[in-house]
C-alpha cells in the first residue's frame, strides 16, 4: 500500500468509471495485471496559536482532514492474464463537481 499517492487526472477518471471498484494496470516487464484501489487519505493539520491585532489569543487546527490531492493506493496482484475472466455489465452516467461518466456496457476483468 502506497499511503501518499498523487493519482494523475485519467487516474481518478478511470477509478471513478469503473463505480470506484479498481482499476487495472499491466506491468509489461513481468507480464502480469495488477487491480488498484484508491481510498481517501487523511492528513493531520497541527494545532496552532496566534495572537490577533487586538491581542487576542487564537487557536486553530488540531484535528484530520482528508486530502484533495493524497490518496491511498492498494495493489493487489500480480495476476497473469490466463487467470483472469472478463466479465461484461452496464453502468449509468454518474457526475460529480469534476468528472463525468456516461452510461456504458463496460468490461472488466475479474481474477478466475
Amino acid at each position: 500500500m502506497r499511503e501518499r499517492y498523487s493519482p494523475r487526472t485519467f487516474e481518478r477518471w478511470v477509478h471513478g468509471f469503473n463505480g470506484k471498484s479498481g482499476m487495472w494496470m499491466y506491468d509489461p516487464k513481468d507480464k502480469a495485471f495488477w487491480l488498484g484501489r484508491l481510498a481517501g487519505h487523511q492528513t493531520y493539520v497541527e494545532e496552532m496559536t496566534w495572537y490577533s491585532e487586538r491581542g487576542e489569543e487564537n487557536y486553530g487546527g488540531g484535528f484530520w482532514k482528508y486530502s484533495k490531492r493524497f490518496k491511498e493506493l492498494t495493489l493487489k496482484g500480480p495476476y497473469r492474464a490466463e487467470d483472469l475472466l472478463i466479465k461484461v455489465s452496464s453502468r449509468r452516467a454518474f457526475s460529480t463537481s469534476g468528472y463525468n461518466w456516461p452510461a456504458a456496457r463496460i468490461a472488466d476483468l475479474v481474477p478466475a
